[in-house]
């Protein structure tokens, strides 16, 4: 009963850790000079732009400077298993943007860049 109890603890609070860094980046990313928070209203999904950025960054990892785009589509197709339960909004956003994101993935650009290219984050005010 007890490693139940902890089990479940531990489930709880690692869903309770994603969820809590998806909305700090969210914030982060949507302060205006004054320090408000905006409310985001263009933005479909919440943590839409978190799961970019980290699919972004895995699929980036795993395929070299050479990669064809048969292997960025065969590592964009697979990332999405790994990413818990944001899987339906990663398999949703890589079928709507498969195109397009592997032709980002074959420039030198960050995740964060390829991601506001693609028009999935907002591009943040300097």
């Amino acid at each position: 009963m007890l490693r139940f109890i902890i089990l479940v603890t531990l489930l709880v609070s690692s869903a309770c850790a994603l969820q809590w860094e998806i909305y700090r980046e969210e914030m982060i990313g949507n302060k205006e000079s004054s320090g408000e928070v905006m409310v985001k209203t263009n933005q479909g999904l919440p943590g839409l732009c978190w799961t970019c950025k980290w699919t972004m960054r895995n699929v980036k990892k795993k395929i070299s400077n050479g990669a064809t785009q048969d292997d960025i589509k065969s590592q964009l197709s697979m990332v999405c298993d790994q990413i818990g339960f944001l899987k339906s909004a990663c398999r949703g956003m890589v079928n709507k943007y498969t195109g397009v994101l592997v032709e980002e993935l074959s420039t030198s650009d960050d995740p964060t860049t390829i991601c506001v290219n693609v028009g999935i984050c907002k591009k943040r005010p300097f």
